[in-house]
């Protein structure tokens, strides 16, 4: 990942750079290319050069090297072929210039000109949503004709975002929320990991710098410690693999520092407390020919067993999504592996082909059924999908709910539940029986009364689990209740009970335009604001990582500005703090006096827990920043016994 400053250039200086970056563009581009084709790509290239020759960027350079840069990035990154080169190169043409879609389907095909037309944002005097809201609208609706659109905006989206350096910290927070919020989701769903895991890495290093280089040095500190003992991990692999005739390359891949940061916060652990730091892929050369070819899912089972031999597997650490890949195409074995440090080595088993899958997502041609259905079966329902969230009653107007529709079709990861027959359903991570019955049929999610899981009586509200046998009871005298909505995460199920709920006369008014504290924000946190649209002049205020202020930087970029609160000594916030430990006599005690007589600061409540020798302990007390609870955590960290400090965020409504 780079961050891009091309810093300041005189006009022969930017003319031999956008010389250079041309003929590098075109270069890569003829490797792949008809002489016919390059032609094309060429006069593409002039027309978007004389159209964009009088324009420059924020930083100054001249304009025409973000289309040669996302048309690369389509190219090279992605692995698109000549219409959408070219409409990279024109993506911009008809939004910022004066020349016409009629004129680039004259010169370029309708092709061409359909893509360009789906990647020029609309102009209007009145939205239905927002400017941002209704350009992400317009963009899906390209989906059920043809996906090439989405992926040249996902290129514009990734420059962009490497370019973000050059942009006032308002436009870096709209673009990282909207970043966070639809584009890193989306590549991931059309299974571009690579892009997705930059594009989340960006947004995290500009939406919280100060978070960002404390992970990042720790990550660093950790590589430098575990060089040895991941060495010695792979190197008796290295020689079984070899032993074996097994032609494979080892990798050890260490996570973004998003996913770390991702990973601390939901599971609510220190760094010193995750696993998996680093992943390690063995890629092999699958074995062709001979008189009894073996598939490429044996050769990872044989890979498998080899490693088995030499070291003790993790129970339940396996997972096997070749046979059932990922709703986007992913296929691998996932196992983990103890070592000699005592901690556990995640291990990712997969042939070329399956590497190449999963940095090319939906490009690649597959040549076998990949999920449910084929991989053509998952880009049609992503299709579908996307097209009935676009065109469903109720989002053709200002009801609010588009965008949580797209979170909930894009956000999640996948699991596979079965039907009392065995049918496969696919549905998001944590979605519910209630999902579940509302996938079967509306019908039945609508009189939804119970779900057996498993053989086991259930609310229709459990969270279901990869590999959970469901079955729905229903009754005719079930309605659905305003609180079935916190309990669904697709989008079918919400729009089902929200139009249930309408027949019924019950208030669906959508929290999102409720600007409510949600996230602990002190004096001294990375923070960001939105100003009410009301002429009130009030600014309402949130940590930057937020989910609500990603959702609203999104929505109402146009409200965000800059926030900077200084501590005052003499106004208190509350805050939350919990400590976990060995228990001793006297530690909770200690733990008060601390915050109470050092600080001089009011707890207004604590409550302790011990079991086993151990404590755990939830401080509720008022601070003035967040320079101030840093320093109690840790001092607290100092006291003999205690393990772990934490803020922990408080939820007000």
């Amino acid at each position: 990942m780079e961050i891009l400053r091309l810093g300041k250039k005189n006009e022969a200086q930017y003319t031999r750079l956008v010389q250079e970056q041309r003929d590098i563009f075109l270069k890569n581009v003829a490797r792949n290319s008809s002489p016919e084709d390059l032609e094309r790509i060429k006069q593409a290239y002039e027309y978007a050069y004389q159209a964009h020759v009088k324009q420059t960027r924020k930083a100054g350079e001249p304009y025409i090297l973000h289309p040669i840069a996302v048309a690369r990035i389509v190219n090279e990154e992605i692995g698109l072929r000549t219409n959408p080169i070219i409409a990279s190169l024109l993506h911009d043409v008809v939004e910022d210039t004066a020349h016409t879609i009629e004129e680039i389907r004259e010169l370029f095909g309708d092709d061409v000109a359909f893509l360009v037309e789906g990647l020029t944002k609309e102009k209007k005097e009145q939205y239905e949503l927002s400017m941002q809201v209704d350009n992400i609208r317009k963009m899906l609706m390209t989906i059920q004709y043809d996906i090439r659109a989405l992926l040249i905006k996902l290129a514009d989206r990734l420059h962009n975002m490497r370019t973000l350096a050059d942009m006032p910290l308002n436009k870096q927070m709209k673009i990282t929320g909207e970043t966070d919020f639809f584009f890193a989701p989306l590549a991931n769903r059309l299974g571009l990991y690579k892009v997705k895991t930059e594009l989340e890495n960006l947004s995290f290093r500009f939406r919280s710098p100060e978070e960002y280089s404390r992970i990042q040095k720790v990550l660093d500190e950790h590589a430098i410690e575990t060089q040895g003992i991941r060495n010695r991990f792979v190197a008796p692999i290295e020689q079984k693999l070899r032993d074996n005739g097994i032609d494979a390359v080892i990798t050890q891949d260490i996570r973004s520092v998003y996913s770390i940061w991702r990973h601390m916060k939901q599971k609510q652990v220190p760094f010193r407390r995750l696993e998996s730091i680093y992943v390690f892929n063995i890629v092999f050369k699958p074995k062709a020919g001979g008189p009894r070819e073996i598939s490429e899912k044996n050769q990872c089972l044989q890979i498998y067993s080899l490693l088995t031999d030499l070291y003790t597997e993790r129970v339940g650490s396996f997972h096997n999504y070749v046979d059932n890949p990922k709703a986007n195409g992913y296929e691998a074995l996932h196992c983990m592996f103890m070592t000699e440090h005592g901690t556990w080595a995640e291990v990712h088993i997969k042939s070329e082909r399956m590497e190449g899958a999963s940095i090319h997502g939906c490009i690649v041609k597959r040549n076998k059924n990949v999920g449910i259905g084929g991989v053509d079966a998952w880009v049609e329902e992503f299709r579908g999908t996307l097209k009935d969230m676009v065109y469903r009653d109720g989002f053709n107007n200002k009801d609010g709910f588009f965008l949580e529709g797209v979170k909930a079709n894009l956000y999640n990861d996948d699991i596979r539940v079965f039907t009392p027959k065995g049918e496969q359903i696919l549905l998001p991570s944590n979605a519910s029986a209630l999902d579940f019955a509302y996938v079967i049929h509306s019908e039945i999610g609508d009189h939804a009364l119970f779900a057996r899981v498993n053989g086991m009586l259930c609310s229709i509200k459990t969270v279901l689990k990869r590999g959970d046998r469901v079955e729905i009871g229903t009754s005719s005298n079930i309605m659905p209740q305003k609180d079935w909505l916190d309990a669904v995460v697709t989008y079918k199920a919400k729009s089902c009970i929200r139009s249930a709920l309408r027949k019924q006369n019950i208030s669906i008014k959508p929290s999102r335009y409720k600007f409510a504290k949600c996230c602990s924000p002190l004096p001294g946190d990375e923070l960001l604001g939105f100003e009410a649209q009301d002429g009130s002049g009030k600014v309402f205020v949130h940590t930057r990582n937020c989910e609500r202020a990603i959702k609203l930087s999104t929505e109402h970029g146009e409200t965000i500005v800059n926030v900077d609160i200084e501590a005052d000594e003499t106004t208190y916030y509350p805050a939350h703090i919990h400590a976990f430990g060995v228990d001793r006599k006297g530690i909770t005690f200690e733990i008060s006096q601390i915050i109470s007589e050092e600080w001089g600061l009011n707890i207004n409540n604590m409550s302790v827990t011990t079991k086993d020798a151990l404590f755990e302990c939830d401080i509720h007390l008022e601070v003035r920043s967040a320079k101030e609870i840093n320093n109690i955590i840790k001092r607290l960290e100092s006291v003999l016994g205690v393990e772990e400090v934490r803020r922990v965020n408080i939820n007000r409504s």
